[in-house]
């Protein structure tokens, strides 16, 4: 685990609010929440399911807003965004302005947001992979098709496996092709990244670059479920460093 070098904040008065991908459920997030809240803070997942039509991002954050709105009253909050969730973090926390006060932003596993860019455009790190992708898409392709087969090196667990598979929403070429919403203006609030596994290296590397507080695990993308005591443990060592110190 790599050492963070900024002093910790106080998160007794902040809620960690737990976003999933828009590729899968909240039960993704497995035990995570109640793993943070053995820590100390408190912890809400909330299901963010209103965003199976165009625009598809700005649905998700408007969904994901109103269903945090209802969860944790006024603030303050940290949002954590696992995998597809991280580049729609600053719509979800404009979404919420006036109603909760967001005091951080932690992309776990997840790529950067980026003016005008689609989530196509921000999978291009990955080469000969993302041009493959790119033409399955076209030819019709819904992604995720995972089996479970496929998900058992990163899922040992059948049960986890089958928790992820259930919770499978397949996109099509549009999803993947349209502008992410990125909020005019965005706010200077604490902002972090906890890297699960290393195909996440590239945001990791930027967020890094940015001076944001980082941690790094060796483990799988789908962490929260395999082993959600660490991934609290980690998640709640960065979102101490996105608070203000007392």
């Amino acid at each position: 685990m790599r050492e963070l070098n900024r002093e910790p904040g106080e998160l007794s008065a902040t809620t960690l609010v737990l976003l999933h991908s828009p590729l899968v459920s909240m039960s993704s997030w497995g035990r995570t929440a109640e793993c943070v809240e053995a820590l100390g803070p408190r912890c809400v997942a909330v299901e963010v399911d209103d965003d199976l039509r165009p625009p598809y991002g700005l649905g998700y954050a408007r969904c994901a807003a109103d269903r945090i709105a209802g969860s944790v009253g006024t603030g303050p909050v940290v949002l954590v965004g696992h995998s597809g969730a991280g580049p729609v973090l600053p719509a979800v926390t404009a979404a919420l302005h006036g109603r909760v006060a967001v005091v951080g932003e932690l992309y776990c596993d997840a790529n950067l947001p980026r003016a005008g860019a689609s989530r196509v455009d921000l999978m291009r790190h990955q080469g000969a992979d993302f041009e493959n992708f790119r033409a399955e898409l076209a030819n019709g392709r819904r992604y995720p098709d995972w089996s479970d087969e496929e998900l058992t090196e990163l899922l040992p667990d059948p049960l986890d496996r089958k928790t992820v598979l259930a919770g499978v929403r397949q996109r099509g070429e549009d999803f993947y092709l349209e502008p992410l919403p990125i909020p005019d203006s965005v706010p200077e609030i604490g902002r972090g990244f906890l890297r699960l596994c290393a195909g996440y290296e590239f945001p990791a590397a930027e967020a890094e670059r940015r001076g944001w507080p980082i941690i790094r695990l060796d483990q799988g993308h789908f962490h929260p479920l395999v082993d959600p005591e660490e991934t609290a443990r980690a998640l709640v060592a960065v979102a101490a460093r996105l608070v203000p110190a007392a």
